[in-house]
């Protein structure tokens, strides 16, 4: 069983998120899954060439909390979108640190908590604690590709693109249909589901760690662009 597989979808999807039944562990719905978002982009194509920016500077947003659609379509600023031009994806740069707040009862029947939550090592750690805690936010971050059975793969199913020990990544995926702008400005709907982002694994597993090992798992997103 693989331990780490940290693969993060925020704020950009509209397809179904690819192969989230292969990440491992029991996935559970958090308390609180907190995101830092840098920039987010649209783009004419998957490799986001020529983007135009809709919204940008640092915010946080609470992705399991019922107003994170407002929250995050507060943050997009469409005006002056570039008419007749064709949108296919979206492009949302993240801070590698996720704020997640839990608690949940590990495969080896530990009760557990966020607050009890370690990562000592930054990009290259287990997520792991001792038994107990409560849902206080803790901070998971996305580990570097080459730790513990991460490869290059795991993130480019998702269209991730992070650079080992970086501060923020990259994440693009396709709105639900193609875009283009004939002079209205559009509506942008954002919706998120957090019931899956959260995984917990037993203590013993990969022999690694003794109890409450844990990890952020992908939310579903889904980003619409449609005239009103």
């Amino acid at each position: 069983m693989r331990v780490s597989s940290f693969l993060v979808a925020v704020v950009a999807s509209a397809a179904a998120l690819p192969a989230v039944a292969a990440i491992p562990g029991t996935a559970a719905r958090p308390t609180t899954y907190q995101v830092t978002v840098q920039k987010i982009e649209l783009c004419q194509n998957a490799t986001c060439t020529l983007p135009f920016v809709i919204g940008s500077g640092s915010a946080s947003f609470n992705i399991a909390s019922a107003s994170a659609g407002a929250d995050v379509g507060s943050y997009v600023n469409i005006s002056g979108i570039p008419l007749h031009q064709t949108w296919t994806h979206v492009r949302v740069t993240i801070s590698t640190t996720i704020g997640i707040g839990a608690t949940w009862t590990d495969g080896d029947g530990d009760n557990c908590g966020t607050s009890n939550q370690a990562q000592a090592s930054g990009h290259a750690a287990v997520y792991a604690a001792s038994a107990g805690g409560t849902a206080t936010v803790a901070d998971f971050v996305i580990p570097n590709v080459g730790f513990s059975t991460i490869v290059q793969a795991d993130y480019d199913g998702f269209n991730l693109s992070k650079t080992n020990g970086a501060a923020t990544a990259t994440v693009t995926y396709p709105l639900t249909g193609p875009y283009v702008c004939k002079g209205v400005m559009p509506r942008i709907e954002v919706r998120f589901n957090t019931d899956s982002a959260f995984g917990y694994i037993p203590g013993t597993a990969g022999g690694v760690g003794t109890a409450c090992q844990a990890f952020p798992r992908p939310p579903d997103v889904t980003i619409s662009v449609t005239d009103p």
